[in-house]
């Protein structure tokens, strides 16, 4: 009667596997040397959206944005919704541009939505961009986040494509 019950459902055991396999690409690799690079990559990647998304914020004057002045004045500048040191290594929320954002002064009539915020998370989808979008106080943000297959030139189609939105 109780061996009805004990079916585990899936009888594909490629998963597990697969252990060996990516244990030994992970000792090759070295972790430690995998998260610091994913973590200059997501820096790399905030510097290339908030030079298209918000120019002339951090550039000193020129066409690239400063990292440094990045990351001691991304979230007083309302770039990023916190201080890139207390952020996850990994994941990050940039505002998206003004024209989609709205207004992080909560006196105004441009606050956003959940609504404003699936609309442009779906045109970006229409273009094969996968990224959330969040509205948080009524302003929208990419949940922006890298890992060892993103490269700045998909940053870089992301901030174009977000561009384009009309």
């Amino acid at each position: 009667f109780l061996s009805r019950f004990l079916w585990d459902g899936c009888r594909d055991y490629a998963a597990e596997l697969s252990i060996p396999a990516i244990t030994d690409f992970w000792n090759a690799v070295d972790v430690s040397n995998v998260r610091h690079d994913m973590k200059n990559n997501l820096k790399e990647g905030i510097r290339i959206l908030i030079q298209h998304w918000h120019p002339g914020v951090c550039s000193g004057g020129g066409d690239d944005a400063d990292m440094t002045c990045i990351e001691q004045n991304s979230a007083e500048a309302g770039l990023t919704l916190v201080p890139l040191h207390l952020h996850a290594p990994m994941m990050v929320l940039v505002r998206l541009p003004d024209h989609l954002s709205g207004r992080i002064d909560l006196n105004n009539n441009d606050r956003k939505t959940s609504t404003d915020a699936k609309r442009v998370q779906d045109y970006l989808y229409s273009r094969n961009c996968e990224v959330p979008v969040k509205c948080v106080r009524g302003v929208l943000f990419c949940r922006v986040s890298c890992h060892l297959y993103n490269t700045a030139e998909d940053f870089d189609r992301l901030g174009r494509i977000a561009l384009e939105i009309p």
